[in-house]
């Protein structure tokens, strides 16, 4: 047999809360007592701790009781007194003072009422705590100091079970420092996922994070703007991989540009721009600046020669004919003294590229009309494990 974990006491600050709430409404006492017959709230605070006759009663017989002639000794007071019912379980007594007869219908309906208002505390609280565990757990994933065993044990405590995806959302313009801003809607689409048992979603880092079970939702299922910035992984069940990716997360928020909009249609690797969020400042500047003089043109060459396998297949990505490919080579050769035939070369021109959307100053990956078309092209990249 399955034994569920007893919830916690009603607790005072939460009945006086609402006590607090519904008094002003009328014009009598109202009462709150715990499962033990203690008053626990009340607007008369000589009686808070006290011993509650008609409570124990209401509780030992499960009904509403009239207290017509309070015992001799006891803070009882005439009044009308009905259970308090809180999912389905009784959690304690409301009380409200006056001619019984009088007070009854009422004391029904602040019985029902202390009821819902508790019910709507215990589910925000819920909420709140719900919240605060994907925080704490997805900032875990992405420290780079969690362990693995202790990374798969705050997994299986949230509910998220293997295989695991991690999105990332943020705002197209990076902030003033260069580093990510959350999308706007970013905590509306919080709550939404947080309420999904096999998913966990904080701000964090400038952005949007989830992880989750399974493949990850998709970006206009979250109802963020569509020039978004967003990074999936594959689901993997190899919690390594798993760090490794929310890691690689974080230090791309330090540079939002390194981060591809939902509209990007040009190649986009994941471990250049990785490599390049990991560097120095001065050495993001210098290696921008070695590709400063580049026209669009050349730039979209150097990341088609770098995206495919031969000068041909280059020169077909962006629809040129190959010898007008091999003259834009020359050119950015000239400006550069650096050959894209050479792959220590090429790879330099790649890094320069990224280190110029880190920094800001260019913008390589756009949507662009497609040559045969007419429509803009629009890809979503994947990281791949």
């Amino acid at each position: 047999m399955v034994e569920h974990p007893r919830r916690p006491p009603l607790g005072g600050d939460l009945a006086q809360r609402v006590v607090d709430l519904i008094a002003p409404t009328i014009s009598h006492n109202i009462n709150v007592m715990d499962e033990h017959g203690t008053i626990i709230a009340c607007l008369d605070p000589s009686r808070l701790g006290t011993l509650h006759r008609g409570a124990q009663r209401v509780i030992a017989e499960g009904r509403g009781v009239l207290v017509t002639s309070p015992e001799p000794g006891t803070s009882d007071r005439p009044g009308a007194n009905e259970p308090l019912m809180v999912d389905g379980e009784l959690r304690g007594v409301v009380g409200v003072t006056g001619d019984p007869n009088e007070v009854a219908p009422l004391a029904r309906v602040v019985a029902l009422t202390v009821q819902l208002l508790i019910a709507q505390e215990h589910e925000q609280d819920a909420v709140t705590r719900r919240h605060t565990e994907a925080r704490d757990l997805i900032a875990a994933l992405g420290s780079g100091t969690t362990d693995p065993d202790a990374a798969r044990s705050r997994l299986t405590s949230a509910g998220l079970a293997p295989p695991w995806s991690l999105a990332l959302w943020a705002a197209a313009e990076p902030r003033a420092d260069a580093s990510a801003a959350p999308p706007s809607l970013a905590e509306t689409a919080v709550v939404r996922i947080n309420a999904d048992a096999g998913r966990r979603a904080a701000v964090l880092h400038g952005a949007l994070w989830l992880v989750g079970t399974g493949t990850a939702p998709p970006p206009h299922s979250l109802g963020l703007p569509a020039d978004s910035r967003h990074l999936v992984t594959a689901p993997t069940g190899d919690v390594d991989v798993l760090l490794a990716h929310a890691e690689e997360a974080r230090a791309l928020c330090r540079y939002a540009g390194l981060i591809p909009t939902l509209a990007v249609i040009d190649p986009w690797s994941r471990a250049i721009a990785v490599a390049v969020a990991h560097l120095p400042p001065r050495t993001l500047a210098h290696l921008a600046g070695r590709v400063a003089s580049l026209t669009e043109a050349q730039r979209r060459t150097v990341l088609a020669v770098g995206s495919t396998t031969s000068m041909q297949a280059a020169a077909d990505s962006v629809y040129v004919h190959r010898n007008t490919l091999l003259q834009r080579v020359e050119r950015i050769r000239s400006a550069t003294g650096l050959d894209l035939r050479r792959a220590d070369h090429l790879t330099t021109l790649l890094m320069g590229l990224y280190a110029r959307e880190a920094v800001g100053t260019s913008h390589t990956r756009r949507t662009q009309p497609h040559r045969k078309t007419g429509r803009n092209t629009v890809e979503t990249h994947e990281w791949r494990a």
